[in-house]
């Protein structure tokens, strides 16, 4: 902003200057003319400085409430696969199996206590002697679960929304950009583990806005800006569910 108004107070000048000496050496009679002509060409200067000053100001200040968005997306879609995978050992393969889930799906309520009780294998491996009740020797600390009961999946992520129903793409005012979600395998010590990953392609997200500054933003590469041509949630060839977007636009990890 500052750089803005440094411009603008230099055309004035610019300005100033150049009626100054149209007085002084310009006829009598030209001089209207002219220096109407020169106040309306430092006008025009000024708007269009002002005008490229203000572009990038501009881009920036709309692609972050877009990245706003999508990435609020992004964490809809990871809060309903966890919950997905925990039920189903998976995650879904499609958006049609996630809102299926949320309608139909239930969540069971466990509750955990941890306690301790007597260790008779090692009492017995230490020759330890207990007494009638089998109180003695060494202990053991367990985790007794219990079911209390269920809660619907709607109930316990999208209570009062529905907007599970649009999370495959990003509304950005009158057209969508669809998100791309895929799921794959990967072996970690001889097991196969469920992985997915979502995508959304800045260049659609930000289409309509000016190319060479969407062209740059491509570029970019900076721990506050998201790198790179996507928005990107998790992977398919690791065990991750973290964003590549910065901490500013929502949680990352």
């Amino acid at each position: 902003m500052l750089l803005l108004l440094l411009y603008v107070v230099i055309t004035c000048i610019v300005a100033v200057v150049l009626v100054k000496l149209i007085d002084k050496f310009l006829p009598s009679g030209a001089k209207p003319i002219i220096s109407v002509v020169l106040w309306v060409v430092c006008f025009g200067l000024a708007y269009l400085i002002y005008a490229s000053v203000m572009k990038p100001i501009e881009f920036k200040q709309e692609k972050e409430a877009r990245y706003e968005i999508a990435v609020k997306t992004m964490l809809d879609i990871k809060k309903l696969q966890t919950g997905y995978k925990s039920v189903n050992g998976k995650y879904a393969d499609t958006f049609e199996e996630l809102v299926n889930f949320v309608e139909t799906g239930q969540f069971e309520i466990i509750s955990r206590r941890d306690t301790s009780v007597v260790d008779a294998a090692k009492n017995a491996a230490f020759g330890i002697k207990v007494d009638a009740d089998g109180v003695g020797g060494f202990y053991k600390d367990i985790v007794i679960t219990e079911k209390l009961g269920t809660v619907s999946v709607k109930d316990s992520l999208f209570k009062n929304s529905d907007r599970y129903k649009r999370l495959n793409v990003v509304k950005v005012g009158d057209f969508e950009v669809p998100v791309i979600m895929k799921t794959g395998l990967v072996n970690r010590n001889d097991m196969n583990i469920s992985t997915f990953q979502a995508t959304i392609d800045k260049n659609a997200l930000l289409k309509d806005l000016d190319p060479e500054l969407i062209k740059n933003e491509n570029k970019v590469e900076s721990i506050d800006e998201i790198n790179g041509p996507q928005i990107i949630l998790g992977s398919l060839d690791e065990v991750s569910l973290t964003g590549n977007w910065p901490k500013k636009y929502g949680s990352n990890e």
